[in-house]
């Protein structure tokens, strides 16, 4: 098996109970990872039981936590690590709105600022304590998105909360190299997740059809095709990166809405 860092332990998953978290989980069990800390809001009992029936109950664990709490995310970490050392971070955990900027309320964005960037931070200065306790090297991967980079009309907190989030990733690196914490993050374009189903997709949002033409692949991405990339920052093959920002958008940074050009 191929550790994280050249060394056993969890790799803790916030939001790991479906759509990229869920995929994070189930690339790093499959022969990457010793074991996977699902930290979740709800987390799904037959979701975390499919897993533990395919790679064994001691190596997945689910803890019902909101990480917009700072002191729950610290308590649900520290029983990790009492456990057992913790080897890696992802933070997948995250939540979707649409309205008009006009009608945006703080309580809108304190709802996705919480969750996203709070969220983020709060559980990544849980798991660099114990790496600092235990002066242990840890990596940590954010997720962020093609959002930050372009302007979304009506999506207003999602990318400011995603460019938060890529400043956090920046800062954290810088402060926390010294401790041999690596702190990147994947910006992915439009993944085909839970979130994006009919029935699950906030009012506003468009279905996945009507935008996959803005991406040079044509196409959305598999949940699994930005865990790939996650598990990369994670491991030694990138043990030379970090404050990243990493594209997994099939071309949409160079594309945008120009693909509708091409005649033939």
């Amino acid at each position: 098996m191929v550790t994280i860092l050249g060394r056993p332990g969890t790799v803790v998953v916030t939001g790991g109970a479906s759509g990229i978290g869920l995929a994070t989980v189930e690339r790093l069990l499959d022969g990457v990872a010793d074991r996977c800390a699902v930290l979740d809001l709800r987390p799904d009992r037959e979701v975390v039981g499919r897993l533990a029936e395919r790679f064994g109950t001691d190596r997945i664990s689910a803890l019902a936590c909101d990480v917009a709490d700072q002191d729950a995310v610290a308590g649900a970490v520290d029983r990790l690590a009492q456990a057992g050392p913790i080897a890696g971070l992802v933070n997948c955990a995250g939540t979707l709105l649409a309205k008009p900027s006009l009608d945006i309320t703080l309580a809108d964005l304190h709802r996705l600022f919480d969750v996203h960037v709070a969220g983020s931070l709060f559980a990544a200065q849980a798991v660099a304590r114990t790496w600092i306790a235990r002066n242990e090297p840890g990596a940590i991967v954010n997720l962020s998105s093609v959002a930050s980079s372009f302007g979304w009309p009506g999506r207003l907190p999602y990318p400011i909360a995603k460019t938060g989030t890529e400043a956090m990733t920046r800062t954290l690196a810088v402060e926390w190299a010294r401790w041999r914490i690596r702190v990147n993050a994947v910006a992915p374009g439009t993944v085909d997740s839970p979130l994006m189903a009919e029935g699950r997709r906030p009012p506003g949002v468009k279905p996945i059809e009507e935008v996959v033409d803005r991406h040079a692949l044509g196409r959305a991405a598999a949940p699994s095709e930005i865990a790939d990339a996650i598990t990369f920052l994670l491991s030694e093959s990138s043990s030379f990166m970090t404050g990243a920002v990493v594209p997994v958008d099939g071309g949409f940074t160079i594309t945008k809405d120009s693909a509708k050009e091409l005649t033939r």
